[in-house]
Order: structure tokens, then C-alpha cells, then sequence
């Protein structure tokens, strides 16, 4: 089981199981909405897409998405949770039978996920595979829970115009400034799947707008 060091494996096809019952076991008991196990498997999902299509190692690829959030279940600035998450991975990833160029890959990934930086592959479709989990129906479910703490909107003014202001004063700003992250993307492949999800966050904020101007006609 994860979690000790009496034992290594022969073959990647029995980590990546251990590897997701452990992630899955602390992201559950921290109770993270926004960023929990949920967003993790999804993640997961569109990092296999994005491996497959930029020839990135699939395993690497996985094994990073699984591992990248876990260090927001300690303490911490919210911008420095991929060096807590590296730094919770590095004892686990030793126990595996992978070579050191393969750890370092894994945890360069996670620690740089949250950065701009987009110096290896593997980084850089971790990165587009967390930011699509922004956007489109989820990411708009993730931005309510995560400001779930902000107003929804100004009356006055809902949505802004599109204008994107940061740091969000309500959930709006949150969706608007997620759909900023388009731009941020490193991949074609993640680019692509994007349009058709930012293409429903604008329809979302249409539609939302249209019924807030109406109910203060």
C-alpha cells in the first residue's frame, strides 16, 4: 500500500492503482470542493487525451495529474500548493521501480503546474489539462465553489461587461477571469477543446445576464 517503503514494483501497471487510492483517500478526507478528488479524475481524463495527441509517456502523464493537488491538503499560500504537492510526492514516487530521470520528470511537473513555466512537455500539457477543468460546465460548477463565500454577481453591473476583474469580488469574476485562461494554454490539442467549452461560458454569462436585467425591469 502507498504510504510505506517495504517494497517496489516490477512493472508501471500496479502504481498508478496504488498511486490513486492513495491521492483519492487524502483528497476525500481534506473535503476540498473546487479542488478535490473530482477535479483530480478530471484532470486525469483530459491529460490522457492531451498525452496521447502531443506524444508525451502516458504513465508520467497520469501519474502527474493524480499527484498535482495534493499539497493543497496542507497549509499553506495558495500559489506554492505544486511545491507542497512535489514535496509530499517525492517519498512516494521512491518506492516505485521508476528510473530517476522518470521521478524528476513527475515532480518537476507537479511543482511548476501552478507557474508559467512550460520548459518540458510534461509540464506543459499538466498545466492545459488543470486549466480545461476551468472551463465549459465545470469550470463554471468549480467557480461558484470556490467563491462560494463572494456574491454571485453585482446587481448594478453583472458580469462587467465580460471585462475580467482580479482579485474576483464575486463568483462572476471568478468565471470571467477562468475564461482568461484560454490564452494561457500551451497546447493546440488543449486549445481545441477549449473553444466549444468557452463557447458555453459565453453563453452562460448571456443568458445569466438576460435574466438578472430582466427580474430588475
Amino acid at each position: 500500500m502507498v504510504g510505506t517503503h517495504s517494497h517496489v514494483h516490477p512493472n508501471r501497471g500496479t502504481m498508478l492503482p496504488e498511486l490513486e487510492a492513495w491521492v483519492r483517500r487524502t483528497l476525500e478526507a481534506d473535503r476540498k470542493r473546487a479542488h478535490g478528488w473530482l477535479h483530480t479524475d478530471r484532470v486525469r481524463a483530459n491529460i490522457r487525451i492531451l498525452a496521447k495527441a502531443e506524444g508525451v509517456d502516458p504513465f508520467l502523464a497520469e501519474a502527474s495529474a493524480l499527484l498535482h493537488d495534493v499539497g493543497r491538503t496542507q497549509p499553506g499560500p495558495e500559489q506554492e500548493h505544486g511545491a507542497r504537492s512535489a514535496s509530499m510526492a517525492e517519498p512516494l514516487l521512491e518506492q516505485f521501480s521508476l528510473d530517476q530521470n522518470e521521478r524528476n520528470a513527475i515532480l518537476h511537473a507537479v511543482r511548476w503546474h501552478n507557474s508559467l513555466r512550460d520548459d518540458t512537455a510534461l509540464l506543459c500539457i499538466l498545466r492545459d489539462a488543470d486549466m480545461l477543468d476551468g472551463l465549459g460546465a465545470m469550470g463554471i460548477m468549480r467557480a461558484f465553489m470556490s467563491k462560494s463565500d463572494l456574491p454571485p454577481y453585482n446587481a448594478d453591473e453583472p458580469f462587467q461587461d465580460g471585462k475580467a476583474r482580479w482579485p474576483p469580488s464575486y463568483c462572476s469574476d471568478q468565471i470571467l477571469g477562468q475564461m482568461t485562461w484560454y490564452e494561457r494554454l500551451n497546447t493546440d490539442t488543449a486549445r481545441q477543446l477549449a473553444k466549444k467549452r468557452i463557447e458555453f461560458m459565453v453563453l452562460f454569462i448571456d443568458q445569466a445576464r438576460n435574466e438578472i436585467m430582466t427580474n430588475t425591469d
